[in-house]
Parts: structure tokens; sequence; C-alpha cells
């Protein structure tokens, strides 16, 4: 009996033994599982942040923007553009703004995907919103642009279609692949560089049509008395503005003599930057009145009735806040630039878009064109009303003047007179890509560009 009672409780004791034995068992494999789910949730939630923090577009502080290294471009941008900056201290100026703006712009990398079930509604949200003044019926704005050439409108044209390729987009918008609206496509033929906004968004009221011919006569005054003549404009680099805003920018070139006497035209000019004194001279003649008052301001804001005009002198004018390249009392970079095309951010994919793939594209094109030049001697002034979306003010204008830059002229010791456009004789016909690139932009070759070519 007793050695029966020995072999029970030794079977007891093995039973809790094992017992124990299984519990340790399931714990560890509880615990091993919740390591395993801790870690998935932490590389989950990693990745999470990651993606929206590469969808973000980040606002950096002055501390952050600053160079951490010995930098050769930092203490440009604290420059200030005046009509009378040079060439040389203005693209000093606009280029660092430019690198700024590309480093900036690598910082969205990622565009999210949307559900399926919401593209289609956020979609038409957008086009609602490029079309919001347009809508209105009531709403234009003023602006003085100056059309690309034809040659560089192809150029410009090609770079974007490579630039996006890889997107492989669509204008439908039932697509659940990317989507970009015809609207945000700027047209190769309506291609332009902003000169300056008059006027921005504004109610048309009785008296408009003349009020627009007065602003297209100031502009031609203005041309006409401090002698604008035409200038060229030279690309500096092709960029995506903070993931969304596709654009070619520029800088100016002028003239500047050797030690021996010789004369070179390129960024390093010495004489005045002609966008700089352009833009300024045109918002002095917009906003103020003349010694002999004269001319009197033609601003939205001298145009209020007197009772609106108490907080006149805290307010900064439309067409300096408005105008590229100006903006708030030293803050001016120069800025000169040509929209390609837009991207709506909000709506483009039902899939995650990369963006690093269009940001090296970019680089590779601006690698390719950077130099490339054309010249700046006919503007339009127009008054839209929207029609052709943000950046389109060339699509149905309801009014539309191409004013020309006087001629300069030298009137020799026999008393003939010749016109003549300083920097402005070879350019159209010399800044073709030639030679085995050519195929790369499906450029046309002129003959005698490709003569040239085998007599070097």
């Amino acid at each position: 009996a007793s050695a029966v009672s020995i072999s029970g409780a030794s079977q007891h004791k093995i039973r809790i033994i094992s017992s124990m034995a299984t519990r340790s068992s399931h714990l560890r494999q509880a615990v091993s599982i919740g390591a395993s789910l801790s870690f998935a949730l932490a590389i989950g939630l990693g990745w999470y942040a990651n993606r929206l923090r590469r969808s973000r577009w980040l606002e950096t502080d002055k501390e952050q923007n600053q160079e951490t290294t010995h930098s050769v471009i930092n203490h440009f941008s604290s420059l200030i553009l005046d009509p009378e900056t040079t060439v040389e201290e203005a693209n000093k100026r606009r280029t660092t703004s430019y690198y700024l703006k590309m480093r900036e712009a690598h910082h969205k990398s990622l565009v999210l995907g949307v559900y399926p079930s919401r593209l289609k509604k956020l979609r038409k949200k957008e086009i609602d919103r490029t079309l919001s003044y347009w809508n209105k019926g009531n709403q234009s704005h003023r602006t003085i642009v100056c059309m690309c050439d034809e040659i560089t409108q192809k150029v410009l044209s090609n770079a974007r279609r490579l630039v996006l390729a890889p997107l492989q987009y669509s204008s439908d918008i039932d697509s659940l692949s990317a989507w970009i609206p015809d609207l945000n496509i700027i047209p190769k033929e309506d291609m332009h560089v902003t000169i300056a906004l008059p006027w921005w968004w504004h109610t048309i009221r009785p008296g408009n049509n003349e009020l627009t011919k007065k602003m297209a006569n100031r502009f031609k005054q203005t041309l006409l008395v401090e002698f604008h003549y035409g200038f060229q404009i030279e690309l500096e680099r092709i960029v995506l503005l903070g993931g969304k805003v596709l654009v070619a920018l520029w800088r100016c070139v002028g003239e500047r003599e050797t030690d021996d006497g010789r004369v070179i035209v390129d960024r390093h000019g010495t004489n005045i930057d002609p966008m700089v004194w352009l833009r300024e001279e045109i918002v002095r003649c917009f906003i103020t009145e003349s010694p002999d008052q004269r001319r009197q301001p033609l601003t939205y804001q001298h145009n209020k009735s007197e009772g609106d005009k108490a907080e006149e002198n805290a307010w900064q004018h439309t067409i300096m806040q408005r105008t590229p390249g100006m903006g708030k009392p030293g803050s001016a970079d120069g800025f000169i630039h040509t929209t390609l095309c837009r991207l709506p951010l909000d709506c483009l994919s039902s899939k995650d878009i990369e963006l690093d793939e269009l940001h090296r594209l970019c680089r590779e094109v601006s690698a390719t064109l950077n130099g490339h030049r054309m010249v700046v001697d006919k503007y339009r002034f127009i008054e839209t009303m929207g029609e052709g979306g943000e950046s389109n003010p060339c699509y149905k204008p309801i009014y539309d003047e191409i004013i020309e830059a006087p001629a300069r002229h030298e009137v020799h010791i026999d008393g003939t007179v010749e016109s003549r456009n300083a920097q402005v004789s070879d350019v159209l016909e010399r800044h073709n890509t030639i030679g085995p690139s050519g195929n790369f932009w499906n450029e046309e070759v002129h003959d005698g560009s490709r003569a040239d070519l085998a007599s070097v």
C-alpha cells in the first residue's frame, strides 16, 4: 500500500512538473509571439512614419536651411537687389535661391496614394479649384509676359516629356494611375516667362477695358522712356518645386570686358541686370506719381474709394507681392521662371508615387540644357479670366496686346541711322542642341549648324 502511495505521489509530481513545463513553454511562445508582434509593429510604425515624412512638404527653419559646413553660396542669399544691381550680382542672388529651392524640393519624395472610392471626387474638386476664378464669371487679372520662341518651346516641351515619363500619366479623370489634367500642362505654344503682375485677381467693374488699355500704355511708356532694350536670358536648371510644380529657371546674361579689351557676353556681366531693372521700373511707374503729377498711380489700392484707403500705408501693393522675384523688401531674389506643369498631389494616383526619379531626371535635363538662351524683346500685356487654369493666362484672354522693346539706334558720322539690338544677333540660330544628342531631343538640326559642326 505504501509503495502504491509513493508511486501515486510520484505520478502526481510528474504531472505537476509536466504541467509547469507546458505552461513555461506556452509562456515562452507567448513572449516570442509578443516580441515578434512588437517588432513587426515597430517596423510598421517606422515605415508609416517615414512614408508620412517623405510625403510632407517640410518647412525648415533658418538654422536647418544654413549649410552645416563651409559654403560657397551662403552669403549670396543676403544680397539686396535694386535697380543698380549688376548682372553678376543679381545672378549670384537668384542662382543661390534656385539651388536652395532645388534642395528643398528633394524633401518631397513621395506622393501618397488615395483610395479609389475617393479619387474621382477629389479630382473633380481639384478641377473646380483650378477654375475657381473662371467659375465666378466676374474676375480677371492682368499680367505681362514674354513668350518663348519656337526653339525654346520645343526644348522645354521635350524636357517636360522626359521628366514626367516615369509617371505614365493620363488625363482621364477615371484613371487609377497617375493623373494630370490638361489644364495643368501648359501648351507648348503658351510657354512664357512672367515679367510682372500689375493687378492680381479683382472684380470686373464698369470701365475695366479702358483701365486695361491705360495700363498697357503705361507699360509701353516705361519701355520707351527708360530705354529698356531687348536682352537675353539663359536657362539655369529645371526643378520640380515642392514635388508639385515643374518649372524652368532662368538667369540673365550681360557684357563684360577683358583686360585686353575683348567683350564677352555671359552670366558675369558688369552692366545693370535688365530683368531686375525692368521690374523695378514697372513697379515704380504703376505705384508712384510723377513729380509734375501728370502720371498718377495705377494700382487697385489707388483706385479704391477714399473711404477704403485708410490702411494704404500699411499695404504692400499686389504688383510687388505677386511679381516673381520681388516680394517683401529685402527678400527679392530676381526669380525668372517658365511654368511647365503642375501635379495634383492630393489626387495624383491610387498608388504611392515615388518622386526621386523625377528629381533625378530634372538634374539630368538641367545638365543637358544649362546655357540655352532666348531673347526677351517682345511682351504681351494680357488680361485673363482664368479659363486656362492657374498658370496659363494666354488661353482666351479678354485683352491681349503685343508690345515690342525699343530698338537701339546708332547714328554714323555721315548721318545714316542704323537700328540694332545688342546681344540679340545670332541667338535664335545658334542655340540648338547639335550633334548626336540632337536625336535625343528630337530636334531639327539646321544644315548651317551641321556645316559649322563639320568645319570644327
